[in-house]
């Protein structure tokens, strides 16, 4: 039975073109149910751009049974797909006997690397089709003539999380003074916004991108004269997946909020300007007036959003400016539920990954913090 990408559960941002749907944000991907014994997926890629230590990765998850909810993703992984060529045929689930699975897909390694696209999908059995209800929550019904299948846990809080390289799960598998990064040690579905989605049981989305600031992208805090501007999230959030559509040669289109309308909004950016900052207060005050227009941005395209910004694994020093520019917000924008998250500097005895960057377990600990923080806010 060949499936395509109408018949699935998407996840995050995604972009359709030439009868492709390319996924390439972090925790972006797929779900389908099916009652059978094979799944097969074909996956493009531009390996061609990239060396091995940069190829998209993506995480493969099976569970029995038909819960889509994010909640229900396993504990681990099931398996790491490499889309080391331009066309992937990508084994995603076999077995000798019938069973009923749920198969999520996601992009564990980032959107500044090797991409992925969808091309078709064959399975070896029947897919559950999905349904929404009035609510846009899904539902899965067999297309055997014999049953249906129980409906999943449903979910209705949309959170959509804005981030840098601590949001994408950078080189949580590697290690501190030994490791450089990799796209193999990158694991999104391990970072604290995976697991804060999954601690209150709500979808996810993620435009996040390694080294990204909101004045001024990662530079050497000692020797920098300029700012590093080229490629700001202020200018890259807005669109679906503006380096994508580059690469590919389009015009960036702009995402579309109805396609996913967000409940909250969590910002996590301030770590990379902070290089620059670096205690000039002139520069300070340019990152509040770019914090302060970024959360008014998002409250615009996003009118009914709560919003929450927070900072401070990989440092405290521009903690009080984000507080300082959400009042800013605040005192125009009374009506709108906003509040900061400062998240304790990680801890040399939870590990520290690859570019000193938080564990697996500073991650842990981030989501506890965080979906402690929002759950209020859930619905």
């Amino acid at each position: 039975m060949n499936v395509n990408a109408n018949d699935l559960i998407w996840y995050g941002r995604n972009l359709n073109h030439n009868g492709i749907r390319y996924f390439d944000y972090s925790c972006s991907g797929f779900c389908f149910v099916m009652k059978g014994k094979k799944a097969l997926a074909h996956i493009v890629s531009d390996p061609e751009s990239w060396d091995k230590n940069t190829l998209g990765v993506l995480g493969v998850y099976i569970s029995e049974g038909t819960d889509t909810s994010w909640a229900s993703f396993p504990e681990e992984l099931n398996k790491k797909i490499t889309l080391d060529k331009k066309e992937n045929e990508c084994l995603l689930f076999e077995s000798d006997v019938e069973k009923t699975v749920c198969i999520r897909v996601i992009k564990i390694s980032e959107a500044a690397f090797g991409y992925a696209g969808f091309k078709g999908l064959e399975i070896d059995g029947e897919l559950c089709e999905l349904s929404k209800d009035d609510d846009g929550v899904v539902d899965a019904l067999s297309l055997s003539i014999l049953s249906k299948l129980p409906e999943p846990s449903k979910t209705k809080t949309n959170i959509e999380i804005i981030g840098d390289s601590i949001t994408c799960g950078y080189g949580i598998e590697g290690v501190w003074e030994k490791d450089s990064f990799t796209t193999q040690q990158q694991r999104a579905d391990k970072s604290y916004a995976f697991l804060t989605a999954k601690a209150l049981n709500a979808n996810l989305s993620c435009c996040s991108w390694s080294g990204i600031g909101i004045i001024s992208n990662y530079v050497d805090p000692e020797t920098a004269k300029l700012p590093d501007t080229h490629w700001l999230m202020p200018g890259n959030w807005p669109y679906t997946d503006k380096s994508l559509s580059l690469r590919l040669g389009l015009e960036p289109e702009v995402w579309d909020e109805k396609k996913f309308s967000p409940d909250i909004v969590v910002i996590h950016l301030g770590t990379n300007d902070q290089s620059w900052v670096h205690g000039h207060e002139e520069r300070r005050l340019g990152y509040v007036a770019g914090m302060r227009q970024l959360v008014e941005a998002v409250h615009r395209r996003s009118p009914k959003a709560k919003i929450c910004c927070c900072l401070g694994i990989m440092g405290q020093e521009l903690c009080d400016s984000v507080e300082e520019a959400l009042k800013l917000f605040h005192d125009d924008f009374k009506n709108v539920p906003v509040k900061f998250v400062k998240f304790p500097v990680q801890d040399e005895k939870d590990g520290i990954a690859a570019d000193w960057h938080p564990s697996a377990t500073s991650h842990k600990k981030m989501a506890q913090i965080l979906s402690d923080e929002l759950r209020d806010w859930t619905i």
